[in-house]
């Protein structure tokens, strides 16, 4: 296992390069330059002040150049300085992850609690009314575009009930608050964003549960389990459960992008300061280096996720050894 896990570190790196490659070409390849912003709402710019600020910049050498250097300085975890406000690029970041990582977190933990409940139910009780139910829930989930859904939920419950708050992590009064206020104010603003994008991959994965179940009830394992006497309960979740778990896990590596690529839209819908926000302020000011960082550090989380997966495989099945 050890060895296995420094293998696919090591294979970790060049996957990170590429994906950083990719940005940054991509980057280069849009249009306009972060200077746009600055120069074209100042009429009284001279072209000679507009060239010296492009050299100041960097973006007068070619992308290939500008790449290496940032790469040298990535090697001393250096992600340079915002082009917006000069600042460090790592510290920004900083400031916001802890806030993304919150939400998908609490999104994850939503997902898998509740659609492996509601996979087991639907599976164990097949073709009754609570299974018609959770697929017709299936079906809904795939169907609404999560976009739309945030801003009607923002519509009903912020504006027109005035029940929950629709933007932010945090309440203009939050520091006068004490601790039970604090976490209550933090979890009224946290349910709209967590739950709307909860939806799609708890549709996905209930589905994905139920459909991993049934086939795995229907092995002679499992007739043998029913036939010793064991009770219905037992033969669910010491029995099959741990052999549906396989496919499920494989999800996990792939709802991780997903989650956090959502980020950068349901954050900007709900203004919530976290990473993807961020990532889409840099896009529309077209911040370059805040770009690279926030590109990077979403890079590094999915593939870690990806190596979390593979991980929990071995857990889940002990028939399984890397080698």
């Amino acid at each position: 296992m050890a060895s296995y896990l420094f293998k696919r570190l090591l294979t970790l790196l060049p996957l990170l390069l590429g994906i950083t490659f990719l940005t940054f070409l991509i980057m280069q390849l849009a249009p306009g330059k972060p200077t746009d912003l600055i120069t074209d709402l100042n009429a009284k710019m001279s072209l000679e002040a507009k060239q010296k600020l492009t050299k100041l910049y960097g973006l007068d050498r070619p992308w290939p150049i500008q790449y290496w250097e940032w790469l040298k300085r990535l090697s001393k975890f250096d992600f340079g300085k915002s082009f917006k406000d000069d600042r460090p690029v790592i510290h920004k970041i900083l400031e916001r992850l802890p806030a993304t990582l919150l939400l998908n977190f609490l999104s994850l933990s939503l997902i898998f609690t509740l659609a492996i409940l509601i996979g087991m139910t639907a599976a164990a009780k097949k073709g009754a009314l609570f299974d018609k139910l959770t697929t017709l829930f299936v079906y809904l989930g795939f169907s609404i575009p999560t976009f739309w859904l945030a801003l009607l939920l923002m519509i009903l419950f912020g504006l027109k009930i005035g029940l929950l708050p629709i933007s932010g992590l945090r309440s203009l009064n939050f520091e006068e608050l004490n601790f039970l206020q604090k976490a209550w104010d933090m979890l009224q603003h946290l349910l709209l964003p967590v739950s709307v994008m909860a939806l799609t991959g708890l549709a996905a994965l209930a589905r994905y549960t139920r459909s991993s179940m049934l086939e795995v009830l229907h092995q002679d394992y499992i007739r043998t389990a029913r036939a010793k006497g064991l009770k219905e309960r037992e033969v669910i979740f010491k029995h099959a459960f741990k052999n549906a778990l396989i496919p499920i896990i494989t999800l996990l590596g792939l709802m991780l992008p997903e989650l956090i690529g959502g980020s950068f839209i349901f954050e900007t819908i709900f203004a919530y300061p976290g990473m993807g926000r961020l990532g889409f302020e840099a896009i529309m000011s077209r911040d370059y280096p805040v770009l690279m960082g926030i590109g990077t550090m979403v890079a590094f989380l999915t593939l870690l996720g990806n190596l979390l997966a593979d991980m929990l495989y071995a857990l889940a099945d002990p028939r399984i050894r890397y080698k």
